[in-house]
């Protein structure tokens, strides 16, 4: 058995469009409740959808990632599909930014960007700043045998349904949205991506707890998984075990499989060489459940 240890701040390891904006025309949503209505007259997740409709390269792609747990199951949607070029991809990601910019500048808000990635907030760095939806995009070239002709392209939106201000604001919050704060400091994303920041890790705070969290607190020997994605790893990797023990809002699980990707959004699961067996020790929101 190895031991080694990894320091982060989410965990420790011991071993052992252009087409899209006129094809898409803006009309008002009254799903939401009177007092954010006022504010969120167009919904992102519908037009995301309709921009996976418009052509069928898009459509013929997936929901993944679908959540278990409030506030994921919710209010999180997430799709895959893959591009017929590298350069359809680049258009469809292009097209995407866009559309996110032109839909929460109708709802008169901003995009702002965080290390999570890119929120649409109405009154914007101010303590009156209010999420209305978060918004990402991105390709990747791995699993080419799958995906034979371009990369495969994944979405993702997190938006309120129909709960009231308060319960979605909440929600955001534990999907990742930070709210304003003389101490928050926002990123600066390069130009060349976009509107849409690209962000290094999974939308979800580290210091909040939900119903996966609980779940997973209390159920020794449950299958979970962490996603991780190093400086140098353009794809990360996701760590699969059973739960050993909890302390302190810690879980340790003792690891046996390491697969390349996210594989709540990879397309296929390719196992690594790795450890026999890896004693992780990450907080109980950076896990979830995968078995």
């Amino acid at each position: 058995m190895y031991v080694w240890k990894m320091m982060s701040a989410r965990f420790n390891i011991s071993v052992m469009v252009p087409t899209v904006l006129s094809a898409l025309s803006l009309s008002g949503c009254s799903s939401l409740s009177d007092s954010e209505s006022n504010i969120h007259t167009y919904r992102f997740n519908d037009y995301a959808k309709s921009f996976i409709t418009l052509n069928d390269t898009r459509i013929n792609g997936a929901v993944v990632d679908k959540g278990l747990f409030y506030p994921k199951s919710a209010f999180s949607f997430t799709y895959r599909y893959c591009a017929n070029s590298p350069q359809s991809a680049a258009d469809d990601i292009e097209e995407f930014n866009l559309l996110a910019k032109r839909v929460c500048d109708a709802n008169h808000g901003q995009l702002i960007h965080q290390q999570t990635g890119t929120w649409c907030v109405y009154n914007s760095n101010t303590i009156d700043e209010y999420p209305l939806f978060y918004a990402k995009i991105s390709s990747t070239e791995l699993w080419s045998d799958l995906c034979l002709d371009g990369p495969f392209v994944t979405l993702k939106v997190v938006e309120n349904t129909e709960a009231n201000h308060n319960q979605w604001f909440e929600a955001a919050k534990v999907l990742g949205y930070q709210p304003y704060s003389a101490k928050r400091q926002l990123v600066i994303p390069d130009s060349t991506l976009g509107h849409l920041y690209q962000a290094p890790q999974e939308p979800v705070a580290t210091e909040l707890w939900n119903e996966e969290s609980e779940y997973i607190y209390t159920r020794i020997g449950a299958i979970v998984c962490l996603y991780n994605r190093p400086a140098d790893s353009p794809a990360g990797y996701t760590y699969r075990g059973t739960v050993h023990s909890v302390n302190g809002g810690m879980v340790k699980v003792a690891a046996t499989t390491k697969l390349r990707g996210d594989i709540r959004t990879a397309p296929a699961l390719e196992q690594l060489e790795w450890h026999r067996l890896a004693y992780i020790t990450a907080a109980a929101n950076s896990w979830f459940v995968c078995g």
